[in-house]
């Protein structure tokens, strides 16, 4: 009973990491009440309270609540947290420093820079995605081999992102024969199954794009600023990819995918949760042939997961799923 009394009271959580906590459930935009930030944080209302009167009157953060909706939201944008702003030379600090880790896993120091690296990311998790929870991974990556060049673009690019200003570089697509100009507002620089992108609105295209950071050529920092969008979520970005590309234009459901599956290759796809949306119908009871149904808004990144099945998978719909999997197949088949 005391241990739950001290963990209703708080005694579990610092006061700082609270406050955090609570700056980003309303940077979500999904209008918090107090009841459910308690719940959240475990916490009782009396403490939520006293919280929200903190940020309100110390740290003059423009927190509202909406007595309609009954929620708190910001009443104007919020993009650097008081107390903790993160500057470009943190970001680019905090990336070079996890490159490095690989030989401290499993060493005293590895909850140590855990902790700290989670406390750091806290203060910019809108702006910037680093898998620092996954630990097994993050103190077993590979040296990405960060050269001069690519630190100074890190820099323009966390410049970018925290201080909401436009970017200038060129971009060449892998369709490409050649490099285009692009302006770019960039929302979000994140790290994904080991590469960087920075996603944003494309001002030339007039909509939102994600960029491969490795493909980008003579970037500018502008000192043209502009309001982030309040309904930028990275989730919901990539609601419909598979990987990291999310189609253009199309909703999360545009293609529906569905592949069959055979021998080891339906056991390792039955295993895991590859997309939100995916339906497994086991064909054979032993589960030894399946068919895996997705909602998708882009192809390029599922095309090229299933063609690492081989033959024991089969793309069943749609057709242009179908078509460029055997295409390949065949251009692949006539090197041999």
């Amino acid at each position: 009973m005391a241990d739950e009394t001290s963990r209703k009271a708080g005694g579990t959580r610092r006061p700082l990491e609270r406050v955090l906590r609570i700056h980003e459930m309303v940077s979500r935009g999904r209008l918090p009440n107090a009841n459910e930030m308690a719940r959240e944080l475990e916490v009782n209302r009396k403490t939520i309270l006293r919280d929200i009167r903190f940020m309100r009157d110390d740290l003059e953060l423009p927190l509202v609540y909406d007595e309609s909706r009954h929620g708190y939201f910001y009443s104007r944008p919020v993009n650097e947290f008081p107390l903790l702003q993160t500057s470009a030379d943190d970001l680019v600090g905090l990336i070079l420093a996890r490159n490095a880790l690989g030989p401290m896993k499993g060493s005293a120091l590895e909850s140590t820079l855990r902790s700290s690296f989670q406390r750091l990311q806290a203060t910019m998790s809108d702006q910037v995605t680093i898998p620092w929870s996954e630990i097994d991974q993050a103190f077993s990556v590979k040296s990405t081999g960060i050269t001069e060049r690519d630190v100074f673009v890190f820099e323009r690019l966390a410049k970018a992102v925290l201080e909401s200003r436009e970017l200038h570089f060129d971009y060449r697509k892998l369709s490409d024969e050649k490099p285009m100009k692009r302006r770019l507002q960039p929302y979000h620089l994140a790290e994904i199954d080991g590469g960087w992108y920075i996603i944003g609105q494309d001002l030339e295209r007039g909509a939102r794009r994600t960029f491969a950071v490795q493909r980008m050529k003579s970037v500018h920092l502008t000192e043209t600023r502009f309001q982030r969008s309040h309904d930028f979520r990275l989730d919901d970005h990539f609601a419909g990819s598979f990987g990291v590309w999310a189609g253009e234009g199309q909703g999360p459901g545009h293609f529906e995918v569905k592949v069959r599956f055979s021998g080891f290759a339906a056991r390792v796809v039955a295993e895991r949760r590859w997309h939100p949306s995916q339906e497994i119908e086991n064909v054979a009871p032993d589960g030894s042939l399946i068919v895996l149904t997705l909602q998708l808004s882009a192809l390029e990144d599922i095309a090229r997961w299933i063609l690492g099945f081989g033959s024991q998978a089969q793309v069943m719909a749609p057709p242009e799923l179908v078509e460029r999997v055997s295409s390949e197949l065949k251009r692949a088949a006539a090197q041999y």
